[in-house]
């Protein structure tokens, strides 16, 4: 039996093995979105892989769900993969099968016993995958190694970057050292393969100013504290029942335990069936719940910590984010969680009451940030009114004197999000130019100067290029390419500031935000 791929999973296989072609290392990533069919992508691996006589393949992942799942997947498509698990939840324990799908909290200190060892290790939702080499799969796979050096580690991800410490392929310690394959996810929504996201206003969102910043995100306890503000919950139920009237499937991250409790209780009291999943519940009952959420017997989910990776739920038309956070991982596993198609579902509305689209950008632009030491801890320490003494700015009550300090204010009168989610939803706009000026730019240390363009309208508004006559590359290409339009010859930086004045000036140009930036997508002479 045969399986067909769509065209990006053929190109996404292929790009693997022209990554290891070109030699560029062993160790690459896959960077799939939610809904792009990894598994039929580990499927042809995998059969691939099995071509070639004796080889061992080792499918990870730190889930229960994720190695069912993508066992009964392989099966599927390739129906005569002779599989093993090794797994404690699973209840068995097998190395003796030339395709093992294993729990890393299982198999982690058994990579000695694997014999003969594998040849190909592919890891699931590998942005799970810590950086510290002295974590289970640190230690696991740093025995791999020594059990077989020609061992290749493909990492499958959404996300292929972590909270912590950037993109998992950079930095020092980088398990993966590359991407062999990107597949956009505005091209899947283009070509129907993802369902499109879209945006609505909400009427309040989450005041972040007393929200401490710690180890890299938003303190949970501050966090929880702003978002369960009684008349922002109330707020906040409101328009997910309203501007949820016509969808079917509610999907609710909140931001505490106790904040997921009053969001659930709001939407019961509309009259709408709603259940709350946590980290804390018993595996079993949160199973029960969620399906009988995916089966439609339950409207609305409100999850706390829960939900964000190998949750897979198609009817979902609605994600409201009831927190903030300053992963760009988990943001866009969350808004992951309302793209898979569904029959007589049109699009997922997504609701943001944590500016989350505003920190991280549109869904198919988003770029990982190392988050620094700024910002970290808390903040200064504050002085007791009373007694003078010193004290965290946490502080409730005075240890000294017994002053209480009042709660800090909340302002949640800011509108919620209301704009694009992907790029494509941008409206571009056209602007009379002025004037156009010209200047050398300082580029950074080891890198060719560059000509800032900048082109004015009136006194106050001005946008920016940057064009790359030194870059070489598709920099300088770009920069060849409007030379005959400008009118102009010069080949090199120096050239361009002895005749840019003498340039053809447009008299519009086309702009569409792109970041804090604007882009320019058009001009006209």
């Amino acid at each position: 039996m045969t399986f067909q791929l769509r065209d990006y999973q053929r190109a996404a296989v292929d790009g693997l093995y022209q990554y290891w072609a070109d030699q560029r290392g062993n160790n690459p990533l896959i960077v799939a979105p939610t809904g792009a069919g990894k598994t039929a992508i580990i499927a042809q691996i995998v059969k691939d892989a099995m071509s070639f006589p004796d080889t061992r393949v080792l499918v990870l992942t730190h889930v229960k769900e994720l190695l069912t799942q993508g066992a009964e997947g392989l099966l599927r498509m390739y129906p005569d993969a002779d599989i093993g698990f090794f797994s404690a939840s699973i209840g068995q324990k097998r190395l003796d099968k030339p395709i093992t799908f294993a729990g890393i909290q299982s198999i982690y200190q058994w990579a000695y016993n694997m014999v003969p060892p594998p040849d190909l290790v592919l890891i699931d939702e590998a942005h799970m995958v810590p950086k510290n080499s002295e974590t289970r799969y640190g230690k696991f796979l740093a025995d791999l190694l020594v059990c077989n050096p020609q061992v290749k580690v493909v990492g499958l991800t959404a996300t292929p970057y972590r909270l912590d410490s950037g993109e998992l392929h950079k930095g020092d310690g980088a398990l993966f050292d590359g991407i062999a394959y990107d597949i956009p996810i505005g091209m899947l929504m283009d070509q129907g393969y993802l369902s499109p996201v879209i945006s609505k206003g909400g009427l309040k969102q989450i005041d972040l100013t007393n929200v401490k910043k710690r180890g890299g995100e938003f303190v949970e306890r501050d966090l929880a504290m702003a978002a369960s503000d009684p008349e922002l919950v109330a707020a906040t139920v409101e328009e997910i029942v309203t501007v949820g009237a016509a969808r079917k499937s509610w999907l609710v991250f909140a931001s505490g335990i106790d904040h997921a409790l009053m969001l659930a209780d709001g939407i019961r009291e509309y009259g709408h069936t709603c259940e709350v999943v946590t980290g804390e519940d018993p595996p079993k009952e949160r199973a029960s719940k969620i399906e009988r959420f995916k089966s439609g017997n339950v409207r609305c989910l409100v999850n706390c910590n829960v939900l964000t990776t190998g949750f897979d739920a198609p009817n979902v038309d609605l994600v409201a984010l009831v927190r903030a956070t300053l992963s760009a991982g988990l943001y866009v596993q969350m808004v992951g969680r309302g793209t898979r198609l569904s029959e007589g579902k049109d699009d997922c509305l997504i609701l943001d009451y944590g500016q989350n689209v505003q920190r991280h950008g549109f869904i198919d632009q988003v770029k990982a940030k190392r988050q620094g030491a700024g910002g970290d801890g808390d903040a200064p320490a504050k002085q007791c009114p009373d007694c003078q003494e010193m004290l965290p700015t946490a502080t409730q009550v005075c240890p000294g004197c017994g002053h209480q300090f009042p709660p800090p204010a909340l302002n949640h009168a800011q509108k919620s999000y209301d704009g694009a989610m992907l790029s494509t939803q941008v409206v571009a706009e056209w602007m009379d130019v002025d004037d156009v000026t010209y200047e050398r730019w300082k580029g950074k240390e080891g890198k060719p100067d560059t000509l800032k363009v900048t082109y004015h309208n009136g006194m106050m508004t001005r946008v920016n290029e940057w064009l790359c006559p030194d870059h070489g590359g598709y920099a300088a290409s770009k920069y060849l390419a409007r030379l005959p339009v400008l009118g102009g010859k010069a080949k090199t930086l120096a050239e361009a500031l002895e005749e840019c004045e003498t340039w053809v000036k447009p008299s519009r140009i086309k702009t569409q935000p792109d970041g804090k930036f604007q882009k320019i997508v058009a001009m006209a002479y």
